[in-house]
């Protein structure tokens, strides 16, 4: 079994550091050159894009496996909610921004690249990541982890509609919002229930362990992690919601590369490949999807002339418009109500409902929501020094979940680590909204700790 040093991923780490940050220097120096605003977000693009690239393949000199890591994956995520959509000719920007608030958007930004990258050197790799793996896999509790997410994930559902499972399939083809099941504005006791709606985060990856080592299951096992996984993937779609969506397909993906006994670049893209081309698709159409439903939804005359991510750089830069010149920094505020955020209203009347300010009343939005990353949430929070403290925070957790992954000796701790992948990329889209997702990766915890003290090994 051919081992990688762990002195040589750290050395070929923090050369990827360095291209990265020569990216992010080369990337803040070219809106210099902007005479628009449009010109400040699209000019820093490639040059970021094309430095993440480079040091992505740096990583790949240890092998294919040390590129399924938690501080890759968030690098690559925030670049997609972010600079991405620059890549591409976009419309005039319909809310007016000046130049001045674009260029503090593209810093707080970069400056959050940065600090990514920076924070993982706080847990060096101290194990080497092997090319073969031999782990111990327990079908029996594998199907019992996934049966039993799908059954209390789906169950809030299944309860609305009477157990009418056709009826609740149908459901999720109608306009966001619409179904029986969806919770108000503030929960209380009756939507407990929905809470256990994030379990369903750990189908993909569990169904993609079974798929890797499909030798140790029987048909009927893998029949049924198939059927519970195009029932995972078509919610999604259908919900409409392009991070939950894309969650599912990256989570199969990392698990399903993870779990394989050798890692082998053409079976990965066998699956990858076309969950690619799938994710490319709902990142054009699924903004329309959630809006007219999916059995509404017309490929025809649906909109094509522009890739839409979130714009997030626009509304950073229309936040920091707002703080701290109209409004002072809310501080401890953003990180308080982060925490917060799992507790049920029902044992918690009097929880705050929200910001004292949100994102949506700062910029001026009435009935929709919008996300700014964690670079607006923390520039709300406190500016650049926010940002660049929550940003080595983020990277030193990263790299301290990427040891749970090189020292897994079973199936279910990958797994674990797999799911891992659920909250990081949330994180970057909000960090206000990452406490909900950790949940589903307490319970597989807690399932572990267990299950360990009856059938060690497993």
């Amino acid at each position: 079994m051919r081992l990688v040093s762990a002195r040589k991923q750290n050395a070929l780490r923090l050369l990827s550091t360095v291209v990265i940050l020569a990216g992010v220097l080369v990337a803040g120096m070219a809106f210099l050159f902007a005479d628009t605003v449009e010109e400040v977000f699209r000019y820093p693009a490639p040059f970021l894009g094309t430095a993440l690239a480079l040091a992505f393949l740096v990583e790949a000199r240890a092998g294919l496996r040390n590129l399924i890591r938690t501080d890759l994956f968030m690098l690559a995520v925030l670049y997609l909610l972010t600079f991405f959509e620059f890549l591409f000719p976009q419309p005039p920007i319909a809310q007016p921004v000046s130049m001045e608030a674009a260029e503090t958007a593209v810093l707080a930004t970069l400056l959050g690249f940065a600090g990514l990258v920076l924070g993982r050197h706080a847990f060096p790799a101290t194990r080497p990541l092997p090319s073969v793996i031999a782990l111990r896999v327990s079908p029996r509790t594998t199907m019992l982890l996934l049966l039993g997410s799908a059954l209390l994930g789906y169950l809030h559902m299944l309860v609305a509609v009477n157990f009418n499972v056709l009826e609740m399939i149908d459901q999720w083809s109608r306009p966001r919002f619409t179904q029986p099941w969806a919770r108000g504005r503030l929960g209380g006791l009756s939507t407990l229930l929905n809470e256990f709606a994030l379990l369903i985060y750990l189908i993909p990856p569990l169904a993609a362990s079974i798929f890797a080592q499909r030798q140790r299951f029987t048909m009927l096992q893998k029949a049924v992690a198939a059927a519970l996984l195009l029932l995972v993937f078509y919610e999604g779609f259908a919900g409409g919601t392009r991070n939950v969506f894309l969650t599912h397909i990256i989570t199969f993906t990392a698990a399903y590369a993870l779990m394989l006994p050798q890692l082998r670049l053409l079976r990965v893209a066998r699956v990858a490949v076309p969950l690619l081309a799938l994710a490319w698709f709902a990142i054009y159409y699924l903004p329309e999807i959630r809006t007219v439903g999916l059995s509404n939804f017309q490929l025809e005359t649906a909109r094509t002339d522009a890739l839409f991510v979130d714009m997030n750089l626009v509304n950073v830069a229309l936040l920091s418009e707002v703080f701290p010149a109209r409004v002072g920094y809310l501080g401890f505020e953003i990180p308080f109500n982060a925490a917060i955020r799992p507790i049920p209203r029902a044992f918690w009347p009097g929880k705050p409902e929200g910001l004292s300010v949100g994102i949506e009343d700062a910029i001026g939005v009435r009935g929709m929501t919008l996300s700014a990353t964690f670079v607006g949430e923390l520039w709300m929070a406190g500016g650049y020094l926010a940002i660049l403290l929550g940003a080595l925070a983020f990277g030193a957790l990263a790299a301290r979940w990427n040891r749970v992954g090189a020292s897994a000796d079973t199936n279910l701790k990958l797994i674990l680590f797999a799911a891992g992948f659920f909250p990081a990329g949330i994180c970057m889209r909000s960090f206000m909204s990452v406490a909900p997702t950790l949940l589903p990766l307490l319970a597989l915890w807690l399932f572990l700790r267990l299950n360990r003290k009856r059938r060690p090994g497993y």
